[in-house]
């Protein structure tokens, strides 16, 4: 008996050794998302993998996955028994609840012995991203007109006052806007139709995002400010790919691929066009801004085959007026959208103004 006690401790000594010496040998691990981009709010479903390549079992593996500060959750804790040669798949749901660039960069593995007694750790640094959108906003109830446009001109005026025209009507698709639908045609026809249009000039847009808040730089950035362009800029984007008005987008926010002040994207169409600028738009950070001044003068340096430019800007400060008024004497057409309205009335007539509702 004593004998077969003595076996057993020097088995399970020699077993424990080898799992502490052998257990990370050909054991992989993995983390997965969907190649797409998320909404704030939206379900992300993560997967994690874990493979076991030897012929040792794995008897005890605590995984800790930790995420960014704004998930739901801080951190997902589970452990495993894994087969020699088995691959385990767990997949489970979290969300975030803000815009941006999201990195799961930690992940602790613990192998504990056969007897439970000790246990090694090794992290791993995944540093998978996971891009958020920024939250939606309804044009048409986020901004106020001023100036001439005012009173109950919808906010769409500066988009299809004068560079489209109806030129018919033409069967509904169910791809078309429903706000395009001509009722009284659908009537007499029996079917849906809905108004077709035209252009009346070759006109592009270039949508110009600002993220500076404040002068001297090294005052802090208000998000929430930013947020709210950042959001009405997508807003922008998405009416002009419903109208098939080609745009385009350039920023001040620093690029973090590039390490540079460069975002510049030629005007296009097309979802895939889209999805990539509002990929943008999701990534993009602003705790390095570039001088919005040097940003506005860079775009007349281009001089681009643009017809319209949209301005989105937390707020007007007094130095970018004088580049916003030389920019459109050289675009037939300039729109500045401001989240706070102070110094819009400072612009010239000729350019069309909005600011954000403070109840939007």
């Amino acid at each position: 008996m004593i004998w077969y006690t003595l076996g057993l401790l020097v088995l399970t000594w020699g077993i424990n050794r080898l799992v502490l010496a052998f257990g990370f040998h050909g054991l992989n691990y993995s983390l997965i998302t969907a190649e797409k981009d998320y909404e704030i709010g939206e379900e992300i479903p993560i997967t994690s993998v874990v493979e076991n390549n030897k012929l040792l079992t794995v008897s005890y593996l605590k995984i800790e996955e930790y995420f960014p500060t704004h998930f739901n959750v801080a951190k997902n804790v589970y452990s495993l028994f894994i087969l020699p040669f088995q691959r385990v798949k767990r997949t489970y749901k979290v969300h975030a609840k803000k815009r941006g660039l999201h990195r799961i960069k930690d992940v602790v593995l613990e192998l504990g012995d056969f007897a439970g007694f000790r246990s090694e750790l090794r992290k791993v640094d995944v540093n998978h991203e996971i891009v958020v959108l920024p939250r939606r906003l309804d044009l048409t109830k986020s901004l106020a007109p001023m100036g001439p446009l005012g009173g109950d001109v919808s906010v769409r005026r500066w988009i299809i006052d004068d560079p489209l025209m109806t030129v018919g009507i033409r069967e509904y698709t169910g791809q078309e806007p429903q706000r395009f639908i001509h009722w009284p045609s659908s009537a007499k026809h029996g079917n849906l139709m809905v108004k077709n249009f035209d252009f009346t000039s070759d006109n592009t847009v270039l949508v110009v995002l600002n993220v500076e808040t404040a002068k001297p730089r090294w005052q802090a950035i208000e998000e929430d400010l930013v947020e709210k362009a950042v959001s009405i800029t997508r807003g922008v984007l998405e009416e002009f790919q419903e109208l098939n008005i080609p745009y385009g987008l350039i920023t001040n926010a620093y690029n973090e691929q590039s390490g540079n002040w460069d975002y510049y994207y030629h005007a296009g169409l097309g979802q895939g066009h889209l999805a990539a600028l509002l990929h943008v738009l999701g990534r993009i950070h602003f705790r390095v801004p570039a001088f919005f001044e040097n940003t506005l003068r860079d775009i007349q340096r281009r001089q681009g085959n643009f017809t319209t430019v949209v301005i989105v800007t937390p707020r007007l400060l007094e130095s970018y007026i004088e580049p916003i008024e030389q920019l459109a004497q050289a675009v037939p057409r300039t729109i500045v959208i401001a989240v706070e309205g102070e110094h819009l009335e400072a612009l010239g007539e000729g350019i069309i103004k909005y600011r954000s509702k403070r109840d939007a």
